[in-house]
């Protein structure tokens, strides 16, 4: 179906210390056949000087006449993707890793489904995620680092683990097909079968675009899930879904290609696993609900899966920060929702005092 009154994006990236994965993104971006309005860099990098040749060559390379804008900042995810968010002017913003590459007709096929959506009830649209890089990727680049043995393998386990925690310990942040039973049941519009497109879920964090009205309604990430900000992703993509609709356009494929860097400490880790996810998932759902008793159980599993990797220092680093988040997290489920954040903030302030400890 043709389109004729087409909207405006912008893409908004939050990076640091990637130098060596930007000269590969970028290109991929900027060689889409529908192009952001203004392209958004916060960079938190050690050595901003760098990265800013390396990203204004990418843009001289492309040829291209998309605003590029700059901007260095303090780390940390979602504060970085905060001060982006403001200098968003489209209708239409997208939040890439800096580690994500596209595939050809990526932007079109996601943006058709915000152009398609007249009536508004979409607010969020996701592309779908490839096993492989985009064809030519590596022909004349190196890789600058192979994937970790975890990503090489996750697929393959994905399956198993999958099909285990969705029967007996479904995990509310990842629900998978049960995403209706746990947020709410949704009757997508008539007209997305013929984008090939569906209704979604939560959304991972790489894979994020939003109507910008939205996002900001929202109130952005949440920086008191901390620097790193593990979940900040499904916090506002349930908010999302609570307000409108998810969307997955399956004509638009990227591949996360993951740096292998080690954020944070195996002990804050821990916490953020089980103390982050609850935070989230109590933001969304009033005490006593179905999904915050879900949540509760799922915790138990994954103290289990962390008691069977605690063979290594960081297993066992991470075992005692979550078992320091599970001692807490009932705080968190019987909380009114107006008292969440103030319950959490000090659990996590808590924490730093305790961390020292664990890391013995």
């Amino acid at each position: 179906m043709p389109i004729h009154n087409k909207i405006d994006f912008d893409i908004v990236i939050a990076t640091r210390n990637r130098q060596s994965v930007l000269p590969l993104s970028l290109p991929l971006m900027l060689s889409q056949s529908r192009l952001p309005r203004r392209f958004i860099i916060v960079d938190a990098s050690e050595n901003h000087s760098e990265v800013r040749r390396v990203i204004e060559a990418a843009f001289r390379d492309a040829n291209t006449s998309v605003e590029l804008h700059i901007f260095r900042s303090e780390a940390g995810t979602c504060y970085q993707r905060n001060v982006g968010l403001t200098h968003v002017q489209s209708p239409v913003v997208f939040f890439p890793d800096d580690d994500v590459l596209w595939f050809p007709e990526t932007a079109e096929a996601m943006m058709r489904i915000y152009d398609r959506d007249t009536e508004g009830v979409i607010g969020c649209v996701a592309p779908a995620v490839s096993p492989t890089h985009p064809p030519g990727v590596f022909d004349t680049i190196a890789a600058p680092y192979q994937l970790e043995l975890r990503d090489r393998v996750a697929a393959k386990i994905w399956v198993v683990d999958n099909a285990i925690e969705q029967k007996l310990f479904p995990d509310p942040i990842h629900p998978g097909g049960r995403w209706m039973s746990m947020w709410g049941a949704k009757t997508a519009p008539k007209w997305l079968d013929e984008e090939d497109a569906e209704l979604c879920g939560p959304v991972s964090g790489y894979r994020m675009s939003f109507r910008t009205d939205l996002i900001r309604k929202l109130g952005g990430f949440d920086e008191r899930l901390g620097r790193y900000g593990m979940f900040e992703d499904k916090d506002v993509s349930i908010g999302a879904l609570n307000e409108h609709m998810n969307v997955c356009a399956k004509r638009a494929s990227i591949f996360h290609y993951r740096q292998p860097d080690q954020r944070v400490d195996g002990a804050e880790f821990g916490m953020m696993a089980i103390l982050n996810r609850t935070y989230v998932v109590c933001k969304h759902a009033p005490p006593g609900s179905m999904v915050r008793r879900t949540v509760s159980r799922y915790l138990y599993y994954k103290i289990f899966r962390y008691l069977l990797q605690a063979y290594t220092r960081y297993g066992r680093e991470r075992l005692l920060g979550a078992f320091y988040g599970l001692s807490k997290a009932q705080q968190l489920i019987d909380a009114p929702i107006e008292e969440l954040s103030d319950r959490f903030t000090k659990l996590r302030n808590d924490f730093v005092e305790h961390a020292p400890a664990m890391s013995k």
